[in-house]
């Protein structure tokens, strides 16, 4: 009895002197792998094995893993196992519903005696329908708390794991699990130096490069140093977006995939380019979306793919693609990757799309800009003449190349510094950008004197990435001439019409005196309607012969300082009776303590009667129009005026054409020609103010003015 006790103290001591044995080694192996340079691709497949050995396992499998990102690495005794075509599936389902899941979750060790006998075991691939009874041991890989894998092994037959062997292998994974935790991390580093080097490589051949091919084939190129994969591709949508056409490829079967043009609602691609979102699948055939026409024109089978779509501008163009990656499995972070790469490969399409169309812009600019009947000059942001067309050397008798380098100044009696600035302003403002400005009152000066007058057209252009001012001559000889007789004419027929007009009139006002009372009622209607039309053509035209004035420049004559009162009891005198008659209600509010203006009292009394005739015009019987004046800090060297009604308003697409001569609103029409608001605008910018039309407050309109006051300065 004492013997048999000796003899089994013997046994477990030696047992116990093995296992310490193989903890040594385990640990020796460790320490060795790490000096070697911590690849995991390593560690896994040697832990794997000598846990297996000294457990006497016929099969084990080891998986890493993340709650976040899910599988990492899986490795498997049976490399056959591996290359089954639902192996990857297999391992997330162990994760999610097996026992490996369990393992993982909860960090503590399960062991199975009957695996055949237990929910928790998933059978393998290759071992659907095998119910042959194993035992199985699943421990957890713990490092820092965390649980970041589990390690697997399995016997043949029923109950064939000891406790013994639960602890030696917890003893493995626990010595192995910092060390596989290590080398995680060291290539999660290294990845993402790789990821870094690689966006940074990417960016700078965007940067460096238009031609879109070179970019797009080293794009492809450096991502499979990342990815370590069998094939990429890039697919673009056709024009009509009826199909996905693989542009470039790069890996095995590449030759095969180029030119493939597939239906854009067929495959996982098709999918990604329809959706606009990236997909990341790791089991093709377990897709019912996959499509099978790129692997039988390529020759290459597909078994895992991330897809990503590729955007220019918000609108999806295609689909870039990575198939089979070395470690069977894609995760998310290589998903997050391949969008930031199609982002750039999109930055790329954009750049290369936007200098396509600049080239093609510029070479119809050039076209255009050579064959114009306009004479046309473009010069740098300094005034200096970079480019002449062949109507403009014709117009100033030069070639274009003594032209070019010289100043804008030379061809002109007047500096064009100002128009510059201007111009310089206009392009620097968002609001204002691709505005233009028009110069008059020019004069061309050509090589032998002469001098053409020209309206010039000038604004900011883009010629070969140079920002540019584009100016356009028209020549307005003819215009001038024309505008010069019109003047003419127009100074003749005002002058020889008012002479005898006014006779006409003073005639019929003396008819009526003198026959006043003894005239038949019909005759005395007669003579009444000649005298008023009388009246109103002589109105219109001494109207007519004041703008002319106006527009020719006259000075205004005979001004005076006089007070607001006075200018408004005479025009509230003159207006008062008409507003009676249709029961329209003129309101004045005039502040207190004015200063005087200095103005030719006739003509602004004639302005506010017009403003006030125009309110009369638009009003309706009850209604109010008000004349105010007053002086505010905007305005501190004038008096502000203002006359608003209560009518339908000025639509603000007319608020500056109801100004210019003969404009009559189609919406609104009253009696009149339309000279009345052009001489008020003329003869207040002739005082040095200005007048503007708003809406009135409530409804109506309100056509405000402002008056210099008199300085003794």
């Amino acid at each position: 009895m004492m013997a048999m006790t000796s003899d089994l103290s013997q046994i477990e001591q030696h047992q116990i002197r093995e296992r310490l044995q193989t903890l040594y080694v385990v640990n020796d192996l460790l320490k060795h792998t790490e000096a070697g340079g911590l690849d995991i691709h390593v560690i896994l497949p040697r832990v794997l094995q000598v846990a297996a050995t000294e457990l006497d396992a016929v099969d084990g499998s080891i998986i890493i893993a993340s709650a976040e990102r899910g599988v990492e690495h899986a490795w498997v005794i049976d490399a056959e196992t591996a290359l089954h075509p639902d192996y990857n599936t297999f391992i997330e389902n162990v994760l999610d519903e097996g026992v490996a899941g369990v393992v993982l979750q909860s960090k503590t060790t399960v062991r199975i005696d009957d695996t055949s006998m237990s929910d928790l075991w998933l059978a393998r691939p290759d071992e659907q329908g095998n119910n042959q009874p194993k035992s199985a041991i699943c421990v957890p890989l713990v490092a820092r708390g965390q649980g970041i894998g589990v390690l697997t092994l399995t016997k043949l037959g029923i109950g064939r794991f000891t406790d013994d062997d639960e602890t030696m292998l917890s003893a493995i994974a626990g010595q192995a699990a910092n060390t596989i935790e290590n080398a995680r991390l060291y290539e999660e580093t290294q990845y993402q130096l790789k990821v870094t080097r690689l966006l940074n490589r990417a960016s700078q051949v965007i940067n460096s490069s238009l031609d879109l091919n070179e970019i797009i084939q080293s794009l492809l190129a450096q991502m499979n140093e990342i990815f370590q994969a069998h094939a990429l591709s890039i697919a673009l949508a056709s024009p009509d977006r009826t199909e996905l056409v693989y542009e470039l490829a790069e890996g095995q079967g590449s030759d095969g995939i180029v030119g493939l043009r597939i239906p854009a609602n067929q495959g996982i691609s098709g999918w990604v380019l329809s959706n606009g979102e990236p997909v990341r699948v790791n089991n093709v055939d377990q897709d019912e979306r996959f499509s099978t026409l790129g692997d039988m024109r390529s020759g290459v089978k597909t078994k895992a793919m991330i897809v990503a779509p590729l955007k220019v501008q918000d609108k999806v163009v295609g689909t870039i693609q990575v198939l089979n990656p070395r470690n069977q499995f894609f995760t998310e972070d290589d998903l997050e990757l391949l969008v930031s790469l199609a982002s750039l490969a999109g930055t790329a399409f954009a750049n290369a799309q936007q200098f396509a169309r600049t080239q093609a812009a510029e070479a119809r600019y050039m076209s255009l800009f050579d064959d114009s009947i306009d004479p046309i000059i473009l010069t740098d942001y300094d005034g200096i003449i970079v480019e002449v067309n062949r109507r403009a050397s014709e117009l100033l008798q030069y070639d274009s190349a003594e032209l070019i380098g010289q100043s804008l100044d030379v061809l002109h009696q007047n500096s064009f510094a100002a128009v510059i600035e201007s111009l310089r302003r206009l392009n620097g403002s968002f609001t204002e950008r691709n505005k233009h400005i028009v110069i008059t009152d020019r004069h061309a000066i050509a090589r032998d004197g002469s001098r053409t007058p020209v309206e010039i057209h000038a604004k900011s252009a883009f010629m070969h990435d140079m920002r540019i001012m584009q100016w356009i001559y028209h020549d307005v000889s003819q215009q001038v001439e024309l505008e010069a007789m019109r003047r003419d004419l127009t100074a003749m027929l005002y002058h020889d019409l008012q002479n005898p007009l006014t006779n006409i009139l003073a005639s019929l006002e003396l008819l009526s005196m003198e026959m006043a009372g003894s005239l038949d009622p019909t005759v005395a209607t007669m003579l009444d309607v000649a005298t008023r039309s009388s009246r109103r053509l002589h109105h219109l035209i001494r109207s007519l012969l004041d703008i002319n004035q106006l527009e020719s420049g006259s000075p205004v004559a005979e001004r005076h300082p006089i007070a607001v009162e006075t200018v408004v009891n005479y025009v509230i005198g003159m207006m008062s009776p008409q507003f009676s008659r249709r029961k329209i209600k003129l309101v004045t509010n005039i502040a207190d303590e004015l200063p005087d203006m200095d103005v030719n009292a006739d003509m602004v009394q004639r302005v506010l009667i017009n403003l006030l005739d125009n309110a009369f015009k638009y009003s309706k019987r009850g209604q109010t129009v008000t004349l105010a004046v007053a002086q505010t800090s905007a305005y501190p060297d004038f008096v502000l005026m203002s006359v608003h009604d209560q009518g339908p308003g000025i639509a603000p697409r007319d608020r500056e054409k109801v100004f210019e001569k003969f404009f009559r609103s189609s919406e609104n029409p009253a009696k009149g020609i339309g000279l009345g608001l052009a001489y008020c605008r003329l003869a207040v910018e002739a005082h040095g103010g200005k007048i503007w039309v708003e809406d009135a407050p409530g409804s109506g309109s309100q056509f405000s003015l402002i008056l210099p006051v008199y300085s003794t300065d």
